[in-house]
């Protein structure tokens, strides 16, 4: 009773201590992201990187189960109920922020070189017109009919060149669940696991798991995440892979063109390579499968409001706020510096 006691009261100085470290990020750089964070992924890595299975979504399952009992139980309106959920609660704190969560308060990458939040029609439009160049040369360097579902991940593991310890990635056991919500692969906190959603797209795929490989390496802003493993993309030896990337960052530019430009879309699409208007029309059939739905709706609400709490101002939009990164990685030489 006691040691639940002071467990549960210990949620108390862990909130002020996560709220004084939020607003310090250059201690969160120095002493967490490139020092203590680095040793828990090794440990991690050594400890859940040999099992086949994602260990953390069953974790996930543990976790909402408990947390339903606890919540239901509270209804009883009794002390030692209360006093078990805000045990559970302050754990759950204190695992989440320790093992990965204060990856969050780092400075970003947007911070270090005061990433501009908007950029003109010349400068997107520029930097689409690379990026088709760009792409439609990968097309004709891929022979994309002889890397089929089978033997995709084969390749991505032999070919995907990152940091050596953030190499592994496991597909998801709960695929369906992540599907409905729109997403693509997940990164688990608790257990460093990079997890992707197997049925995505095949074009997808490479990309998506740089992305989760970003956060292993300590990359929590989700824009930041998107830019590293566009990098990592491009920078890769196979052409699939940086035709992924390049892919994913037509996309996103794209889409600036819907929102701020409709009229000028056809312009780009008209300069595109057949085989990549293809897997564009791939990628939209797939995900309008699962666009729409209450439980998206409802989970993506939820995101946003985890997001925000976690030092992205921009909640779920940040995502796509790797546009500006890419324009301002083509038209200007501050992120080129940072990242070469």
């Amino acid at each position: 009773m006691k040691l639940r006691f002071f467990i549960a009261l210990a949620l108390i100085p862990q909130i002020f201590i996560v709220n004084f470290l939020k607003n310090n990020p250059s201690l969160v750089d120095e002493y967490y992201t490139n020092w203590i964070y680095k040793g828990i992924f090794r440990i991690n890595s050594l400890i859940f990187s040999n099992i086949s299975f994602p260990v953390g979504e069953l974790l996930y399952l543990f976790i909402t189960f408990l947390f339903i009992y606890f919540i239901y139980n509270l209804f009883r309106f009794k002390l030692t109920d209360f006093l078990n959920f805000f045990t559970f609660i302050s754990i759950i704190y204190f695992l989440f922020y320790s093992l990965w969560g204060l990856n969050y308060f780092n400075n970003s990458i947007s911070s270090k070189v005061n990433l501009k939040n908007q950029f003109e029609f010349e400068e997107l439009d520029d930097t689409i017109k690379k990026i088709i160049f760009n792409i439609n040369n990968e097309i004709f360097k891929i022979e994309k009919n002889k890397i089929d579902t089978f033997n995709l991940k084969l390749y991505i593991d032999k070919n995907i060149n990152n940091n050596s310890e953030s190499n592994y990635f496991k597909n998801s056991i709960i695929s369906k669940f992540f599907l409905y919500q729109k997403v693509s692969g997940h990164f688990v906190p608790f257990t460093s696991e990079a997890i992707i959603i197997k049925e995505i797209p095949n074009i997808n795929y490479p990309i998506v798991i740089l992305h989760e490989q970003a956060h292993q390496m300590g990359y929590a802003d989700e824009a930041d995440a998107s830019f590293i493993a566009f990098i990592n993309s491009i920078e890769n030896d196979s052409a699939y892979i940086r035709y992924s990337g390049y892919f994913n960052a037509l996309i996103n530019l794209l889409n600036e063109i819907i929102i701020n430009y409709p009229e000028e879309l056809d312009l780009y699409k008209n300069k595109l390579d057949d085989r990549i208007l293809k897997d564009l029309d791939i990628s939209r059939e797939f995900w309008n499968k699962y666009s729409n739905n209450m439980f998206d709706k409802i989970t993506n609400a939820l995101y946003d409001f985890y997001l925000k709490s976690n030092n992205q101002e921009s909640g779920i939009k940040s995502y796509s706020e790797v546009s500006n990164y890419i324009i301002d990685f083509y038209q200007n030489d501050k992120l080129s510096e940072i990242i070469n």
